[in-house]
């Protein structure tokens, strides 16, 4: 990338290479570094989101056992949580709050986009709008 319309003297190619290859240098040493972080900050994601579930399961195991009289072993929660799932009113129940948290959902990542749709089309208009000024700018000039 010559500075000027002048051509450079060798020793300033010579320079100028040396520059690139620091920077190609610099920037290799920086990805490197970006690679790292990025592993460290994805365990530490994994880290938070299963101790995030942890948290969840024992929310769910609290709420579950305060609808029982009595304390019993983990199995035996087990056998009533499989019996509940035997029954066909019961499963029907789970699939409807499932339809529903999917519909919420949904619905959610709907509203999300037609505000970033929004978003985007004042920017594309704004965008226009300018290069609309610069192209008038630019058709002046050369008239």
């Amino acid at each position: 990338m010559p500075l000027s319309n002048k051509k450079l003297t060798t020793e300033e190619k010579i320079e100028k290479s040396k520059e690139y290859e620091d920077e190609m240098t610099r920037l290799q040493n920086k990805m490197k570094t970006m690679r790292t972080a990025k592993k460290k900050l994805d365990a530490e994601i994994v880290e938070e989101l299963e101790k995030a579930e942890m948290v969840t399961n024992q929310a769910v195991g609290k709420k579950f056992r305060s609808k029982m009289s009595i304390a019993l072993p983990l199995n035996k929660y087990g056998e009533i949580i499989d019996f509940m799932f035997m029954h066909e009113d019961c499963v029907e129940f789970v699939d409807e709050i499932i339809a529903k948290h999917k519909l919420e959902l949904e619905k959610a990542k709907a509203e999300n986009q037609e505000e970033q749709s929004v978003e985007e089309n004042v920017n594309a208009a704004e965008t226009e709008s300018a290069d609309k000024v610069v192209h008038s700018d630019d058709g002046s000039e050369s008239a």
